[in-house]
């Protein structure tokens, strides 16, 4: 593990607890099913860096444990919904999960299984971005800026430019700026 990397696990888990402390404490709310699929997805494309001996498997792992902080304090907040959206895009996701475990262990390729669990990451965010463009007020735009910046310095940490050392992270990076420049909305609305 390079500097760049280290750095993206240290502030990604530093991240969770102002976030959870905003849950609990102020009008920041989290889609309790992205947190789900996230955290799982993260465990599988942490599990695939790992079987292909490449990547930032620790950036995902450090994601595993800020989901289930998130989670714990969603759940204590009482402040979560489960609609169609969140039905469809589980389901989506358990296609992408269903397929990682038929390649991973019936084809032994870690590479497409890197592939379909960062893509189910990606469809996983859709119920938050969903969530921040409806209500940007209560969307936490400076812990997405986080984010982002946490995985850029991933995918700077990166030893070269292939899948399984930059698709993930780069992903994430895309996903938490979308997040982040939706976010940004409740600055015009004030």
């Amino acid at each position: 593990m390079n500097t760049y990397q280290l750095v993206s696990v240290i502030r990604a888990l530093i991240l969770y607890f102002p976030l959870g402390y905003q849950i609990l404490k102020s009008p920041v709310t989290q889609n309790l099913a992205t947190f789900i699929l996230w955290g799982s997805l993260d465990a599988i494309a942490g599990a695939s860096m790992i079987a292909q001996g490449s990547g930032n498997y620790q950036l995902p792992f450090a994601y595993v444990l800020g989901c289930v902080i998130v989670i714990a304090c969603v759940l204590k907040s009482g402040k979560y919904s489960w609609t169609r959206v969140e039905t469809a895009i589980s389901i989506l996701v358990l296609v992408c999960i269903t397929a990682w475990l038929v390649i991973v262990w019936v084809f032994h390729n870690p590479w497409l299984a890197t592939v379909l669990s960062t893509t189910g990451v990606v469809l996983a965010g859709a119920p938050q971005i969903r969530d921040s463009w409806r209500k940007p007020e209560e969307s936490p735009f400076m812990i997405y800026v986080g984010f982002t910046f946490v995985n850029v310095l991933s995918v700077m940490g990166g030893a070269s430019w292939t899948a399984e050392e930059r698709l993930y992270s780069g992903s994430c990076t895309i996903l938490c700026g979308l997040v982040t420049a939706i976010s940004a909305r409740k600055f015009s609305r004030q």
